[in-house]
């Protein structure tokens, strides 16, 4: 087993030449060449290994075919950690059996499980990587670009992937900083195997509603409550950016009322903080400003404005790297 740690940035095509200009300079950094993957994505018809949290892909690169279980894992920030579990085969529909046995629920008929498999959705990409050394740790950088498909239907997949391979999760952070610096990044709530879902209508789309308010800052918080507060915020954030994403100009009026709350929310929390961050100080209020901006200029393309923006992504890696700090 492998327990995957990963932090997942997404970019636009037009970043994509200067993204890797930026990543073959980056210090201690080693281009890994890039190769074409090939992924299906299967789950019974009632769809038992999501329910359990599990998602199963069988991935096709270098003409050789590998099979891996992610089970369900963790996030704090914008850091994903799951386990997983990898095995070469030889043909194209996955072997359950192959995997550990105690990764299944007690008595589960796991022949019959692999018998119920179909392929719900193929996510295709190019992929880049490169090996980078940081204070002591090796983290994989993937630059992917692609589709996910889904039947007749298909999504674009332009996003990156930052993977630690050797030492500690924290020295993801700096890197990620080093590439918002100089290209517009955004944290990825969402991973192919959930989009592809959604694509497939396997999965409900993204709601457009607005979501329940998030509570004040109190004054009297204790800086753990505070913390807590920022790392709810951070995740509302992304959730309301979601749903604005999808949203009609209508829709979108009271979710951009949302947003603004929320980072007024961080706002207020650094400063009950006390926070001596002095780059979170210089990057909330503009955000923020560019934000109500947005909101006012009811235009269909206010987000992809927004998410232009360097400051936009750059405020997002700030909270992370304080959350894990």
């Amino acid at each position: 087993m492998d327990a995957e740690i990963e932090l997942k940035l997404f970019i636009q095509q037009q970043d994509h030449d200067l993204l890797k200009k930026i990543l073959n300079e980056l210090p201690h950094s080693s281009p890994q060449g890039q190769k074409k993957l090939t992924n299906g994505y299967f789950d019974t018809t009632d769809l038992q290994l999501r329910r359990w949290d599990m998602g199963l892909r069988v991935r096709g690169f270098d003409e050789q075919l590998e099979q891996t279980i992610k089970t369900a894992g963790s996030v704090i920030g914008g850091i994903h950690t799951r386990p997983e579990y990898n095995v070469r085969i030889n043909q194209k529909m996955p072997e359950l059996s192959l995997f550990p046995s105690k990764i299944w629920p007690d008595g589960q008929n796991v022949n019959a499980l692999t018998e119920s498999l179909e392929c719900i959705f193929e996510t295709n990409f190019q992929r880049q990587t490169w090996h980078i050394e940081h204070q002591g740790s090796v983290v994989e950088v993937a630059l992917d670009l692609g589709e996910i498909i889904a039947g007749d239907l298909s999504e674009p997949i332009c996003e990156l992937e930052l993977e630690l391979l050797s030492g500690q999760a924290s020295s993801i952070l700096p890197l990620a900083i080093a590439v918002a610096n100089s290209v517009p990044v955004r944290l990825g709530k969402a991973s192919k195997a959930q989009r592809g879902y959604q694509l497939a209508g396997k999965s409900p789309r993204v709601a457009t509603s607005p979501l329940d308010s998030l509570p004040a800052v109190d004054a009297n918080q204790s800086q753990k409550a505070l913390t807590q507060t920022l790392a709810n915020a951070l995740e509302r954030w992304q959730l309301v950016e979601q749903r604005l994403s999808v949203a009609s100009l209508v829709q979108q009026t009271p979710l951009w009322a949302q947003l603004i709350e929320c980072l007024e929310l961080i706002e207020n929390s650094l400063t009950q903080l006390n926070s001596k961050n002095r780059q979170l100080d210089a990057l909330v209020n503009p955000v923020l400003a560019a934000v109500k901006t947005a909101a006012t200029a009811t235009s269909s393309s206010s987000l992809a404005a927004l998410w232009r923006q360097p400051q936009y992504g750059q405020l997002q890696l700030a909270l992370v790297a304080m959350l894990m700090s």
